[in-house]
């Protein structure tokens, strides 16, 4: 009987197989592990078949399922599954059968930076001449020849990424590799998710092999760049032969590829939509989102939202991780991705718009409006939201995230904001009574459903009422709706919001530790340059004064704060804690050899270097281009450090000032001027 017979392991081989039940073809896939199998999904037209085969398991396989001449083996492996593929070819030779082997796309660039080695032993050999957090993207088949070829201290200064399967696990521990360097994923990776990681892990070397588009290795590229570290590539094994997708299912068919299906990658031609649903209530669609849904072949979104559309493919998630794969092993060519609001405002339609594009960017994508309930809050109250500050909380529990709410509410007189429930609206009640702000609370718990309520309250009214049955948490509240409580908050006496906000030195913990005083750490943050987004390295914090004022101009920055001394780290803490900043922390130890592990900044600013200014540039530079320094300089021998370093290194933008500062102070009965050391501000762009 004529079979065929699909080896998988590859998204050329999940489609393939799709293609062929498209065709009503009848196929056995043949995948190594269970995880393989559940990435296949369920298909009538495709038997799924789970285990390695060696080359006689293949011949005993071919014998059960009455296999004759007629029969072909079609080999989409993955491009390094080398003994995989020779024992296909093997099998198809001694059973005189057909061999088709599905050739994945090379990748058409690989960066400058980047080193190939003919094997993974090559490259272990190389890194282990290295320094810095390696990150490990090649599968865990290969963690055995790695781990052999480094040393200990290689070893744990290496994570691993691998599938999160129990065979992957294993091979894992089998090397030893400790739990807190495993990361259990799987993909698709996006960029920003790989770039999260480098930065989460501190990671300079990541190890890759060339697994072309499909295997996200583009994703790889772009974020080694992003984030200024090396890229290590696992070069292909010599395999010149190979078809595409296409040719494949022309050649085992006899026919071409259906017109909505065709593409090089077979994406030309998928259609997305992005769609608002509003509060939930579909009868509050708009005409156009409707329509998309009726004509998609798939919806996905979360179950409240799902449940009542009319499609007979629903899937109850969310998340591009979970959704890509989906579209990757169904011949979906037209799909509804749902989400509450308007997909505008704090939406998951942003993430999933750039994931989407990423995996393909040749999918037309649309996204179709929803009515946001902050608009339908506004209507029901017949309050407009065109002078309002909008925010949202929602799904946000951290403590700064509550303060930004708060601060909102203190200089407008209107601040609507999406909170997750009614603990929410206990928790900013009381902040909002604590900084002593008066004024309404208008609360609005399933809107658009037949439950909806809008209440008003007193902010002092509402925390004495919801206080009686809550604790300090509000954790009582929380089964009080758990649709999202959309509040529009009414301060009856904003103040108005400083243009230029600056600390005082008075507001700092200071102790007997060294601080850089308000006028110079003024000046010095004013030739930072800093911008939303930024990273910025403050190397010898001191009472880190500079580190926090700079995190409090804007949550959106990003401040390390490095200090190797135990008394000013401790205080810095303090101090953080003091301003109640998240996105400010503290790295204790020596600059010069805690640098080397850490990403590249934006701009760095240096207050005190332990004697190791030039060696701290030196690593700083080695980073990447582009970043700028701020150094500040009391006495004569630093700053002829820094007059060889401007001169040792390119360069631009550089600028210094001499700061003589004087404070007025009363001694007695009368007014004195103080004089404070004069500062050195050097600043230049590297």
């Amino acid at each position: 009987m004529k079979q065929i017979i699909l080896f998988s392991g590859t998204t050329e081989g999940r489609v393939l197989s799709s293609l062929l039940s498209g065709a009503k073809c009848r196929h056995f896939v043949c995948v190594a592990s269970d995880y393989g199998r559940s990435m296949m999904g369920e298909d009538p037209m495709a038997q799924i078949c789970v285990g390695r085969m060696d080359h006689q398991q293949m011949l005993d396989f071919l014998k059960e399922n009455a296999a004759d001449q007629d029969s072909i083996l079609v080999d989409a492996t993955h491009p390094y599954a080398t003994e995989v593929t020779g024992n296909i070819k093997k099998t198809a030779r001694a059973a005189g059968l057909t061999y088709i082997r599905v050739k994945r796309e090379e990748s058409a660039e690989l960066t400058e930076v980047a080193k190939c080695y003919e094997n993974i032993e090559s490259c272990a050999a190389a890194l282990d001449q290295t320094e810095g957090n390696i990150l490990l993207t090649t599968g865990s088949k290969e963690l055995a020849a790695f781990f052999q070829n480094v040393s200990s201290d290689t070893a744990e200064r290496t994570y691993v990424r691998i599938l999160p399967a129990e065979e992957s696990l294993k091979l894992c521990n089998k090397q030893n590799v400790d739990p807190s360097r495993i990361i259990a994923m799987q993909g698709p990776f996006t960029r920003e998710m790989n770039e999260a990681i480098i930065r989460q892990y501190g990671i300079r070397h990541l190890v890759t092999k060339e697994s072309g588009s499909a295997g996200g290795f583009e994703q790889k590229l772009a974020a080694a760049r992003n984030t200024g570290i090396a890229v290590h590539v696992i070069a292909r094994p010599d395999q010149d032969e190979g078809v595409s997708v296409e040719e494949a299912f022309s050649a085992i068919t006899g026919k071409t590829i259906p017109a909505e299906y065709r593409e090089d990658d077979l994406s030309e031609g998928r259609e997305i939509f992005l769609i608002g649903m509003g509060m939930g209530d579909p009868s509050y669609l708009t005409g156009k989102a409707a329509a998309a849904l009726e004509t998609s072949d798939a919806i996905f979104g979360a179950k409240r939202l799902i449940k009542n559309l009319p499609c007979p493919n629903k899937y109850e998630m969310y998340l591009s991780g979970d959704i890509i794969p989906v579209l990757e092993r169904e011949p979906i060519r037209k799909a509804a991705i749902v989400f509450s609001g308007d997909t505008g405002f704090y939406s998951g339609a942003k993430a999933m718009l750039k994931a989407i594009r990423e995996w393909d960017p040749k999918a037309k994508v649309s996204q179709l409006c929803g009515i946001s309930s902050i608009s339908y809050l506004s209507a029901k109250c017949g309050i407009s939201y065109d002078d309002a500050c909008l925010m949202s909380i929602h799904g946000k529990k951290a403590q700064g995230d509550r303060k930004a709410l708060i601060e909102a509410v203190k200089y407008n007189s209107k601040v609507f904001s999406l909170l997750s429930d009614q603990s929410d609206a206990f928790l900013i009640a009381k902040l909002l009574s604590g900084e002593g702000i008066r004024g309404k609370m208008i609360l609005g718990k399933n809107l658009s459903y037949d439950r909806e309520s809008i209440e008003t309250y007193d902010i002092e009214e509402f925390v004495r009422e919801a206080g009686e049955t809550a604790d300090e948490s509000g954790a009582a509240l929380q089964d009080q709706g758990k649709n999202i409580v959309t509040a529009l908050l009414l301060n009856e006496s904003p103040v108005g919001k400083p243009l230029i906000p600056v600390k005082r030195d008075e507001d700092f913990i200071r102790e007997k530790v060294p601080m850089t005083k308000e006028t110079v750490r003024h000046e010095s943050l004013i030739r930072l340059n800093l911008h939303r987004g930024d990273l910025l390295y403050d190397i010898g914090g001191g009472t880190g004064s500079v580190a926090i004022e700079a995190g409090g101009l804007d949550q959106g920055l990003s401040v390390v704060t490095i200090e190797k001394k135990e008394e000013a780290a401790a205080l810095i803490r303090k101090n953080i804690q003091r301003a109640g900043l998240l996105n400010v922390s503290v790295m204790k130890g020596d600059a010069a050899e805690t640098l080397p592990g850490l990403s590249r900044p934006d701009c760095v600013f240096i207050g005190g270097s332990g004697g190791k200014l030039f060696e701290i540039i030196n690593i700083l530079h080695e980073k990447g281009e582009g970043i700028r320094f701020v150094i500040n300089a009391v006495s004569m021998e630093t700053v002829e450090e820094v007059r060889k370093i401007m001169a040792s290194f390119p360069v631009k933008q550089e600028e210094a000032v001499l700061l003589s500062v004087s404070n007025l102070e009363k001694i007695g009965g009368h007014h004195l001027m103080k004089a404070q050391n004069p500062v050195w501000i050097f600043s230049f762009t590297l």
